[in-house]
C-alpha cells in the first residue's frame, strides 16, 4: 500500500516558487532520505505533507486519503478540519530543534501530547511512555527537564514525543544537524532501529552515510524540484545527473 503519494506539488512563498511540481511516492515500510543542498525544497516539502504549510498547486493522499486535492477550478482544497486532523495524526515528526516543552520532564512531555491531543487516559499511556523512554535509551532521564540533558537525549525524547501519538509514518527533518558530532550517532542508531522495525520513514538529511546504509531510496532535490532518484547503490556510486555528480562531489571532496 502507498503511505503517501505526493502527486505535482507546487509551493510559493510570495514571489519565490519553493517547489516546482514535486512527486514522490512511499510505500508501506519503505525508508526514504532526501537530500541536497540547503535550500532545496527538503524541508518545505516535508512540512507540506503534515500541513505546517500549505501547497499551492498537487494533491497529496496519506494511506488512500486526501489531505489535499485541486477542485473542478485547479485551487487545491483541504479535507474538512476534523479530517485533517485525523490523516495528519498518521504523522509523526521530529524537527532539527526538538521543539520540547522546557517546563514539562522527559517523561511528561511524552505523556502530554497524547493526553491533550487524543484524550488517552494518564493511566492508559504512561507504561507506554516509559516503554518508548526504554526503548530510546532514556529511562534514566525521565524525571530531568530538557535544559538538563544533551541535544542527542533531547532528539531521542523527541523521537519517543512523536511514537507516543502511534504514527503509521515518521517524517524526520534534518534531525541531527543542530547536534555535535558525537551526539549524533546515538539519535541516527535510533533511527536505524526503527527502519529494521519496519517504520515507513521520510528523512531529510545530510547524514550521507546513514542515507546509504538505511534508506531504501535516496531522492535527490535542487530548487524545488526532484532532479534523481534510485537505490543509495545507484545515486552514491552512479548518479545519472551532472546536478547530483556535483553535489556529491562536493560532499565527498
Amino acid at each position: 500500500m502507498k503511505m503517501i503519494q505526493a502527486a505535482n506539488i507546487y509551493k510559493s512563498f510570495k514571489d519565490i516558487q519553493a517547489l516546482k511540481n514535486v512527486s514522490i511516492d512511499v510505500k508501506h515500510g519503505e525508508v526514504i532520505a532526501i537530500i541536497g543542498s540547503s535550500g532545496s525544497g527538503k524541508s518545505t516539502f516535508l512540512r507540506c505533507l503534515n500541513c505546517l504549510e500549505t501547497i499551492t498547486g498537487g494533491s497529496i493522499h496519506i494511506e488512500g486519503e486526501t489531505l489535499a486535492a485541486p477542485d473542478q477550478t485547479g485551487v487545491v482544497k483541504y479535507a474538512p478540519e476534523k479530517d485533517l486532523k485525523r490523516i495528519c495524526a498518521k504523522m509523526g515528526m521530529v524537527f532539527q530543534h526538538f521543539n520540547l516543552f522546557p517546563h514539562y520532564t522527559v517523561l511528561e512531555n511524552i505523556i502530554k501530547p497524547p493526553i491533550l491531543v487524543k484524550g488517552v487516559k494518564y493511566e492508559e499511556i504512561l507504561p507506554e511512555a516509559e516503554r518508548l523512554l526504554a526503548k530510546v535509551g532514556l529511562s534514566d532521564k525521565k524525571n530531568s527537564y530538557p535544559g538538563h540533558i544533551s541535544g542527542g537525549q533531547k532528539q531521542r525524547a523527541a523521537i519517543a514525543r512523536a511514537l507516543a501519538m502511534q504514527p503509521d509514518i515518521m517524517l524526520f527533518d534534518e534531525p541531527t544537524s543542530a547536534l555535535d558530532p558525537e551526539l549524533t550517532g546515538e539519535v541516527l542508531k535510533t533511527m536505524k532501529q526503527l527502519a529494521d522495525e519496519n517504520m515507513t520513514m521520510l528523512i531529510v538529511t545530510h547524514e550521507m552515510g546513514f542515507a546509504r546504509d538505511v534508506a531504501d531510496r535516496v531522492i535527490f532535490m535542487d530548487k524545488g524540484c526532484v532532479v534523481e532518484e534510485g537505490s543509495p547503490g545507484q545515486i552514491f556510486t552512479n548518479p545519472q545527473h551532472e546536478r547530483t555528480k556535483e553535489f556529491l562531489k562536493t560532499i565527498y571532496m
